[in-house]
């Protein structure tokens, strides 16, 4: 009896840390939402003059000064890159380790350096490398570069976790069958492992998409979304800024759930091919 008892306080406590981390975590997006429908007049404190979409109209028409359309394009842009090289490199990168050779210890924190050195310092060498070379930074070339160095460990540890609980005798058995290894890791492993690889690919896209500090030296003059919002920022603070972060908060969700219902597509036609 004692042990059902402790048991459930346990389960009571435990849930009761996830809700407050939970409303720690969203409650202050929840109230950025809210100031965002403000009325014209409204300020970016409450209480709140009015209620309208009044701001997101200002977004959708804004001039040249604060338009975020391109930033915001420009972001989406370089996060679907991130996150396919990060998926791609990730991969590649966990199926070397699961071979033993020379200077796998070393391979393996080169791979986490992204993760162990300062983002402002990370940008700010990788610009002056790139000027000293004469490279013009740009979002699509030297940003990307940066941030795939930042995304690229995680998508690494994600599938070490993947493959450190996959079993090897499957391959080995389609090997044995006849299979080629490229057959093999088509048929066999991607299937097993795509969850790994979703998440991946998820590390990719959300830490690309929102990532100021290694941005900041090597965009050149075509900002990046966050880039563009410290900007405003500096110029003006209004609930069109809110209304930016609502956006994109919403617009962050909808990629989540495009991956998710791929992934749950995949594990269906899976399952259909396996009956």
């Amino acid at each position: 009896m004692g042990g059902k008892l402790g048991l459930r306080l346990t389960g009571w406590v435990l849930g009761t840390l996830t809700l407050v981390f939970l409303a720690y975590q969203w409650l202050p997006i929840f109230t950025l939402a809210l100031l965002s429908f403000s009325g014209p007049t409204g300020g970016t404190t409450f209480p709140m003059n009015g209620t309208s979409f009044h701001w997101y109209e200002e977004l959708w028409r804004a001039s040249v000064m604060n338009d975020f359309k391109p930033p915001l394009l420009r972001s989406t842009l370089l996060a679907i890159a991130c996150s396919a090289t990060t998926i791609v490199l990730s991969v590649m990168a966990a199926q070397a380790m699961r071979g033993r050779f020379r200077g796998n210890g070393w391979f393996f924190y080169l791979m986490l350096l992204g993760l162990m050195a300062p983002g402002i310092l990370v940008g700010f060498g990788f610009a002056i490398m790139m000027r000293l070379l004469g490279v013009e930074l740009s979002w699509d070339t030297t940003t990307f570069l940066v941030q795939v160095s930042w995304t690229l460990p995680f998508g690494f540890l994600t599938m070490l976790a993947v493959f450190n609980r996959f079993d090897a005798r499957i391959e080995e058995a389609a090997l044995t069958l006849g299979a080629s290894r490229l057959t093999a890791f088509r048929r066999i492993t991607l299937p097993l492992v795509l969850p790994g690889v979703i998440g991946a690919g998820l590390f990719g896209f959300s830490l690309s998409y929102d990532e100021y500090a290694r941005s900041m030296f090597t965009t050149g003059p075509e900002l990046t979304l966050p880039l563009a919002v410290m900007a405003q920022l500096d110029r003006q603070l209004t609930p069109e800024i809110y209304a930016v972060g609502t956006a994109t908060t919403f617009f962050s969700l909808i990629a989540i759930t495009l991956f998710t219902v791929a992934f749950w597509a995949m594990r269906r036609s899976t399952a259909v091919r396996r009956s």
